[in-house]
């Protein structure tokens, strides 16, 4: 933008001088940087369309990078979560009738769990429709919330 107010300036520069009674080397010579204001400012915006280009790509790759990390967090939390549930399944095998009640109460909880992750897992795989930092914030609030339930 710096650069279009730059080129905007010169040109007005240029125009006065152009219009103004001049001797012809002095227009020639304004004719002369007015030619080189636009090559410089074409130049300008190529830099910064191809600057804006490799930016998208490094955004790319970093988002995909970080949809592998948390598709890999997913199944690791979701691994945790299935021996917590085999756990409080084997519990229950033997538990008294009152511990039972509340034995299931967890396992149900666990398995709700589960199906969040499953459902996190999925918004992970396709394009994620929100922000992906409120995705990351949200992803790492559930998964503090499962460490707390898996470690109770």
């Amino acid at each position: 933008m710096k650069k279009v107010t730059v080129f905007v300036a010169t040109l007005l520069a240029v125009g006065t001088l152009t219009f103004s009674s001049c001797s012809r080397s002095a227009k020639k010579e304004a004719a002369e940087d007015l030619q080189d204001a636009q090559e410089k400012t074409e130049k300008a915006a190529d830099n910064v369309a191809s600057d804006l280009k490799e930016a998208t790509i490094e955004t790319k790759e970093e988002i995909e990078a970080e949809r592998k990390y948390y598709a890999a967090a997913i199944n690791e939390k979701k691994r945790d979560l299935q021996r917590e549930m085999d756990r409080t399944n084997d519990k229950i095998r033997n538990a008294t009738k009152e511990e039972k009640i509340k034995l299931e109460a967890r396992r149900q909880r666990l398995s709700n769990n589960m199906d969040e992750l499953d459902r996190e897992a999925d918004e992970v795989k396709r394009d994620v429709k929100r922000d992906w930092n409120q995705f990351k914030r949200d992803f790492n609030t559930k998964v503090d919330e499962i460490q707390k339930d898996i470690e109770n």
